[in-house]
């Protein structure tokens, strides 16, 4: 069944030449790295460690789930032709509308500044801006990016009166997501290719599960320089992860040692 409904045509037609190269920048505000980086770097300066690891927890979930449905539905993306930039994989749901809704939604209700509502608003405004670079860029058919708002939201209620904000049980929630998009891609194919991407997720969820759960809630207190080391050894274990031509236990060993390293770096510092 056509997915398309003629938006890409319709919103290329309408918006001015230059726009889609500025959505080619708008549309890393729904990137998985940039996620991980405010993500750590809440977790790492915040008092309530709990609070903002139940924010990773959760990030960790919605992108293993998207996983999940993407193999679970198997529907192409819009064709190169209608592409902006290049984007491989299975289109529906939008990953990005799923992981900006998550993302930026639960952290505006978790951190304290501003006012709540004025937070939300701002959460919306990014989510937003998101799911049109996706349509606009040609990577997402409209209806892949509705529902995918759709879905992360449905997720993040879930995840914040389900789970009450209770960081073990969510990184577990994001291992048995992770596996079932792993076991899902298993059903058609047993390639490196296929199966990177759910082998990447189960490493990162399995190994930020193993680490939160080993050691408690952090208290240790890191230093500016401290962090910026942080970020840079695990960004390269993290580009090594994802860039390089691993066999996938070794995709799976990097990406658990780069999301249990996020959750155990304050300890480890401060010892």
């Amino acid at each position: 069944m056509p997915r398309g409904w003629g938006v890409i045509e319709a919103l290329r037609e309408i918006l001015p030449k230059w726009a889609p190269e500025v959505f080619v920048y708008v549309t890393q505000l729904g990137d998985a790295w940039v996620y991980f980086l405010i993500g750590a770097l809440c977790y790492w300066f915040s008092d309530d460690r709990e609070r903002f690891a139940f924010v990773l927890a959760a990030t960790l979930g919605a992108l293993s789930l998207t996983l999940a449905l993407k193999e679970f539905f198997a529907l192409a993306r819009p064709s190169e032709t209608l592409q902006f930039i290049e984007a491989t994989g299975y289109g529906f749901p939008s990953g990005h509308a799923i992981g900006s809704t998550v993302f930026w939604g639960i952290l505006a209700l978790t951190i304290d500044r501003w006012n709540r509502g004025i937070r939300i608003a701002g959460a919306s405004v990014i989510v937003a801006l998101v799911v049109l670079s996706r349509v606009v860029l040609g990577v997402h058919f409209a209806i892949d990016v509705l529902v995918g708002v759709a879905i992360g939201l449905v997720y993040l209620a879930f995840v914040v009166k389900g789970l009450r904000w209770r960081p073990t049980a969510a990184f577990g929630l994001a291992v048995v997501f992770a596996l079932a998009a792993l076991l899902l891609a298993l059903r058609t194919s047993v390639t490196a290719s296929n199966l990177f991407e759910p082998v990447a997720a189960l490493g990162g969820t399995t190994g930020a599960l193993i680490l939160w759960s080993a050691i408690d809630p952090p208290d240790e207190s890191i230093g500016y320089i401290t962090g910026f080391v942080g970020l840079f050894v695990l960004g390269v274990l993290s580009y090594i992860g994802l860039e390089f031509p691993l066999p996938l236990a070794g995709v799976f060993v990097i990406n658990a040692v780069v999301q249990g390293g996020i959750i155990a770096y304050p300890r480890l510092t401060g010892r």
